[in-house]
């Protein structure tokens, strides 16, 4: 389903019953899931999805995402999506996302994709796959921070993790959103009982596979915005290299 403007995408998600967890609400990564799926939908729509980017020897590769909700949805309610290409800068192709529950407004998103070379695996500029025409002239969603994530070099909480091939995406990458979920493996169970994770900024630094050992880390950053935070890291074991940095922002549960 699109809007009148074809350069914002809209679509609609049930909520399954294997998305909430035992408190009733999904986990914020379902969210990231719909959202990855609906930027891809739109973008093979406008020309420079999967498909059209591997005839030119490219793919996209998700760089750091920004997501802020103000609820969670629930098994058997509905969410409807809206997403746009939304600026180009530098290496950087950005594109925001709005989140509407049944009464309204619930989540607004942005993020940051590069455009990788499939031999070199390096960076090229967007514009070589996408130009200003498909950037519409609307409201950004969310503005991205400013600042990029500290780095986390001893967490407070631990936990280890192996990658599966079913965590793989048709890139052959670990994908995004599982990252996120292993930071979230980290998290103590206390923490959870408590909590909600209302959003998250998550930063891509390296690749990974199918079999990789990683170990997920966190630890409390201190109050902001009405909540506590957490700083958390991932890191291969074997070459210890950083995988993922991420912030989340928690909300006590009702």
């Amino acid at each position: 389903m699109t809007t009148k403007n074809p350069l914002i995408f809209e679509h609609g998600y049930d909520i399954r019953s294997y998305e909430p967890r035992a408190d009733g609400p999904v986990c914020i990564t379902a969210i990231c899931d719909h959202m990855q799926d609906i930027a891809s939908r739109h973008a093979e729509a406008l020309g420079f999805g999967f498909t059209d980017l591997q005839r030119t020897g490219h793919f996209w590769m998700l760089a750091r995402l920004h997501l802020v909700m103000d609820r969670l949805p629930g098994f058997g309610e509905s969410c409807r999506l809206q997403t746009w290409p939304s600026g180009n800068e530098r290496l950087v192709a950005a594109r925001d996302f709005f989140i509407h529950g049944t009464e309204g407004l619930i989540g607004r998103a942005t993020s940051n994709w590069v455009a990788v070379d499939l031999e070199t695996h390096r960076a090229r500029n967007p514009e070589e796959v996408l130009d200003n025409r498909y950037i519409p002239d609307t409201e950004r969603a969310l503005v991205m921070p400013s600042r990029a994530i500290k780095r986390l070099k001893d967490g407070e909480f631990k936990a280890t993790l192996t990658a599966r091939r079913s965590d793989q995406d048709i890139n052959r990458h670990v994908n995004s959103v599982r990252y996120a979920e292993f930071c979230l493996e980290a998290v103590p169970a206390d923490w959870l009982a408590s909590r909600q994770c209302l959003a998250v900024d998550i930063q891509f630094r390296n690749e990974s596979h199918a079999g990789d050992e990683y170990i997920a880390a966190c630890s409390p950053a201190g109050p902001e915005e009405g909540g506590e935070t957490l700083l958390h890291s991932l890191t291969r074991n074997g070459d210890d290299k950083e995988i993922v940095r991420m912030k989340t922002w928690w909300r006590d549960r009702e």
